[in-house]
């Protein structure tokens, strides 16, 4: 399965629109990826956002990063000053345990 504890070195922060939290946690479960969704308000996108944590190995950073895309609405088209939508921030992950 995608992103088994043994794979784990890579942990992607994924911020999209809250209008396109479901489909990408559905995308992502489709995937057999594991992620923990957190709701959010303000802050860096100024408005109502979903952040996704998805730990994934090294190969696999593009595959999730390129579904989270095609699945948020507002991430895969720009708006007008040509800005995105969402952001993703890749992390190395030295350890982790679960609990």
């Amino acid at each position: 399965m995608a992103g088994s504890s043994e794979e784990v070195q890579r942990l992607i922060f994924a911020v999209v629109h809250r209008d396109d939290a479901e489909g990408v946690t559905r995308v992502l479960v489709e995937s057999g990826y594991r992620a923990t969704r957190i709701d959010a308000q303000g802050g860096f996108l100024r408005r109502g956002n979903a952040v996704f944590m998805v730990g994934v190995g090294v190969e696999q950073v593009d595959d999730v990063i390129e579904k989270i895309r095609g699945a948020a609405r507002h991430a895969s088209g720009q708006s007008s000053s040509g800005s995105a939508y969402g952001i993703a921030f890749v992390v190395r992950v030295d350890a982790f345990a679960r609990l």
